[in-house]
């Protein structure tokens, strides 16, 4: 059976060990802000039509791109490797559905820093205390997700980025002023229509009057971010950024190379920034005794959290997956098999619209099978069979019940949950 390559992310992936990597092409500035230009997109290839053809790629696979804003390099001041994560956000893209989240952690959520330190402490102290690389491990055991990049930026890499762009327009919902002399900080918003140039989009994202404390900022942040995509999307020709290069390199650091940043942007400037999910870890302000004072925290709430993670990040999404109808198959003999496949997949939100055996019960593999044309409903129902059947395989082929979008043929390495 020929194998058609589809979209292998390898090709967009290697060790960790070659951060960090200086790189400060203005791209980078649209994948920090603008997030929703880190797409990737899935195409099936062009192969003779077949029965059933094994797809040589990874359709269950996100990519997910950790954002570091570190609290440094004001007034041109230069940023130091350790010091707080002000903004962590993780932006979560679908290479085959395009679905595309940015999730936003506040800097004083409560996680366990693993490693030397191991302990809870707040979200922004773990660059502190390790860099980005402790920053990643934080994230990874906090979500349950797995990071593949990084890229971290300071204050004036912000205010460059933003000048660059030619300034962002937006409307300024609440009037207001905040000061900090200790960081030499005097911000005053008016309420209203703004074009905001570099200086003005910092002020705004690192105001801080708010009711709601570092909720409102995060919350400005997701306006402030919506309306950046809106402007970074509206570039005539993406090549026109390249001259930028040595003015933004002294202020973004990142594992991604430059030919994987080209390739990223180039592939995703089709997407939709509308369609761009925004979500920040749901919790509670608390203040908890620890060390023999009281400290205040971003409580996160695990239940709700999880939900999050799974919808944005993971894409198991319930709604989304009820408009996909599937047929299951037995095709490993096992009395049952496929049965309790369906019950999981309902449980998932799919439709199941037939159960029967299969016309063979040797199948080795278990298989999900589509036709050409519905690789996005493919996707979907891989992740979910990938739950319970890691070594599930994708296909595609001809043979799909009638009624169905998608097929799963149960095959000798699924194993019936207890």
């Amino acid at each position: 059976m020929d194998e058609t390559k589809v979209f292998q992310r390898s090709d967009m992936s290697r060790p960790r060990k070659r951060w960090p990597r200086i790189l400060g092409y203005f791209v980078l500035a649209l994948v920090l802000f603008s997030g929703g230009l880190v797409f990737g997109f899935y195409k099936y290839a062009t192969a003779p039509s077949e029965l059933e053809m094994e797809l040589g790629a990874d359709l269950t696979g996100r990519v997910n791109i950790l954002v570091l804003g570190v609290d440094a390099g004001v007034n041109g001041q230069k940023t130091n490797e350790w010091t707080r994560s002000d903004v962590n956000m993780v932006v979560s893209v679908d290479p085959v559905t395009k679905d595309a989240a940015i999730v936003s952690i506040p800097r004083d959520t409560r996680v366990f820093i693993p490693g030397k330190i191991a302990e809870y402490s707040k979200m922004g102290h773990a660059h502190a205390y390790g860099g980005p690389s402790l920053a990643i491990e934080t994230v990874e055991r906090f979500l349950d997700i797995e990071i593949d990049y990084y890229v971290r930026v300071d204050f004036e890499a912000f205010k460059q980025a933003v000048d660059a762009l030619g300034g962002v327009d937006m409307y300024i919902p609440v009037s207001g002023e905040y000061s900090d002399p200790a960081q030499n900080l005097y911000i005053k918003l008016e309420k209203g229509p703004a074009h905001l140039d570099g200086q003005k989009a910092l002020e705004l994202v690192r105001y801080r009057g708010y009711s709601n404390a570092d909720i409102g900022r995060i919350e400005m942040q997701e306006l402030f971010l919506k309306a950046l995509i809106k402007k970074a999307v509206s570039l005539s020709n993406i090549l026109k950024i390249g001259p930028l290069y040595e003015q933004l390199q002294p202020y973004f650091r990142t594992d991604l190379t430059f030919q994987e940043v080209v390739k990223l942007v180039d592939i995703g400037r089709g997407v939709d920034p509308e369609s761009v999910k925004m979500a920040m870890v749901p919790g509670i302000d608390k203040y908890l005794a620890e060390n023999g004072r009281e400290i205040s925290y971003w409580v996160p709430d695990g239940p709700e959290t999880e939900k999050m993670v799974n919808d944005l990040i993971k894409g198991m999404s319930r709604e989304r997956n009820a408009s996909v109808r599937v047929a299951i198959e037995n095709g490993n003999g096992v009395p049952g098999a496929a049965d309790a496949l369906a019950t999981i997949m309902r449980d998932l939100g799919f439709q199941v619209v037939s159960v029967g055996n299969a016309s063979k019960q040797d199948y080795e593999d278990t298989r999900v099978v589509a036709r050409g044309s519905d690789q996005v409903s493919q996707a979907l129902v891989l992740r979910g069979v990938r739950q319970i059947c890691p070594s599930a395989r994708p296909y595609k082929g001809s043979s799909i019940p009638e009624g169905a979008d998608v097929l799963i043929i149960v095959g000798k390495d699924y194993r019936r949950p207890l």
